[in-house]
């Protein structure tokens, strides 16, 4: 009878992912994406990216920024989900305050989102853009948006709106485009700031109050990983809100 063969009771790839995905900490979440990432046998490219991306939430959640960006970088190299492997690598690369290598990973993402992911990933490219005081080129990504949105519309022809109003610009059917906005799914979001900035720079302080104080309390009890993403647009809430109140 030949001998029998030892069976390992390692975990599989597979099964650390899930326990990665339930994870309560950053580090026991980094703690099974690494041994997933070391277990013996095959890894197929998909899970590998998927324990990476459990590896670099812990390293966001952690605010170890440098790690959270390389890692990204490294899922980026491997093939599948790759506009969120860019997207993630942007976020953090934004984290570390390096804009311009930010907005260089997040063009690659909008370029190789498909077709249900390109409005998001062109109008976080405006997001980063705006911040860098590149509003043209924000407009121009906004409206690369458009074209591909379908429940998110409202959102970024309002974000669009909001930018123009910044170039001294005075949209035609604005109070149809914050109403439109009103009405959609985005307008408890993200949505709140772009009304609330909006009617301020229309000089309705009323109004931009409710909206920007919505889009604070909204984000009060924010994770770690969004808080950092939001960290600019917080920003601009409260020093909107601080001017509004001071009058």
């Amino acid at each position: 009878m030949p001998p029998l063969k030892e069976v390992s009771t390692s975990p599989s790839p597979e099964e650390c992912l899930r326990e990665a995905l339930q994870a309560e900490s950053p580090s026991i979440r980094a703690h099974f994406a690494k041994r997933g990432l070391a277990a013996e046998g095959p890894l197929e490219p998909d899970t590998e990216v998927l324990l990476l991306r459990q590896l670099y939430l812990a390293h966001l959640d952690s605010h170890r920024f440098r790690d959270a960006a390389d890692t990204a970088l490294r899922m980026s190299a491997l093939g599948p989900l790759k506009d969120v492997c860019h997207h993630d690598a942007s976020r953090a690369l934004a984290a570390l305050g390096d804009l311009d290598a930010a907005v260089a990973q997040q063009r690659l993402a909008a370029r190789a989102a498909p077709p249900d992911r390109r409005s998001f990933q062109w109008w976080s490219l405006a997001t980063l853009l705006q911040q860098a005081g590149d509003r043209q080129s924000a407009i121009r990504a906004l409206r690369r948006g458009e074209r591909w949105a379908h429940d998110d519309r409202p959102l970024l022809r309002a974000h669009r709106a909001w930018l123009r109003i910044e170039e001294g610009q005075m949209p035609r059917e604005l109070d149809a485009i914050c109403a439109d906005l009103e009405r959609s799914r985005g307008a408890a979001g993200y949505g709140q700031l772009v009304l609330g900035m909006i009617r301020h720079r229309m000089g309705d302080a009323a109004r931009a109050a409710v909206h920007l104080r919505a889009f604070l309390r909204r984000n009060a009890s924010a994770d770690a990983a969004k808080a950092i993403t939001l960290r600019e647009e917080l920003r601009l809430a409260r020093e909107a809100l601080a001017g509004i109140d001071s009058e």
